[in-house]
């Protein structure tokens, strides 16, 4: 399950980070901001880390990571995090989106759940896109729900899901999507907007809610 985010700068000092994730980590924002990631990133695990982070190329493909971290009482805390670098290596950013791992994970795949979740939406959204192109987007109206697909998949891949491209991919004018957003905003699922990001992001019940529809919904096979 998605727990929340976190913005680092290009070398991985910590600039932003959700009070879920500060939470899970026994911290507060306060003493997360400023750190390095490798701070609080388990001795063992902090050269595969590093290797994964500096294979990212700029505004390229995202990694997955599951990595241990030393919570702030001392405890170990496993956890996924798909993250991708936003900007040039030098100015740009790490954004990450950090998810629970499976109870027992080293007698399992480590792809089970955040993954499957992950594939599980953007089969839907697969499919409803075949749909309207060969049927016509006249003839069905589930813009909210389609909605939230997208901008939890954007987050599980650690990308940001701006209005303008929310509305392009489902060829809707802007103000049509505001007034979705609106009502998705009303039933907490989306965050209030960020006039300066334009980017849209879902809040901790819409992902749990979601998750929850996911976690119901067959794997599909579909060529």
């Amino acid at each position: 399950m998605i727990i929340g985010h976190s913005i680092s700068d290009a070398t991985g000092v910590i600039q932003s980070i959700d009070e879920t994730v500060a939470t899970v980590l026994q911290r507060t924002r306060k003493e997360l901001i400023g750190l390095s990631y490798l701070a609080i990133t388990h001795p063992d695990d902090a050269a595969r880390s590093l290797s994964h982070i500096a294979a990212l190329r700029p505004n390229g493909n995202s990694a997955r990571i599951t990595k241990r971290y030393i919570g702030g009482q001392g405890a170990i805390i496993t956890l996924e995090v798909q993250v991708s670098r936003v900007g040039n290596s030098e100015t740009g950013y790490l954004v990450g989106t950090l998810s629970t791992v499976p109870i027992m994970s080293d007698l399992i795949d480590l792809d089970d759940m955040p993954h499957r979740m992950w594939q599980r939406a953007k089969d839907l959204l697969r499919v409803m896109r075949a749909r309207d192109d060969v049927l016509g987007t006249d003839l069905f109206a589930d813009h909210a729900w389609a909605t939230l697909l997208i901008v939890y998949v954007a987050e599980a891949e650690s990308r940001i899901a701006s209005v303008e491209m929310v509305a392009d991919t489902l060829r809707l004018s802007r103000s049509t999507l505001n007034r979705w957003i609106r009502v998705l905003q009303c039933k907490s699922l989306v965050e209030p907007l960020d006039p300066d990001r334009d980017a849209l992001q879902l809040t901790q019940s819409g992902i749990a809610s979601i998750e929850r529809l996911l976690a119901n919904q067959p794997a599909m096979e579909i060529s």
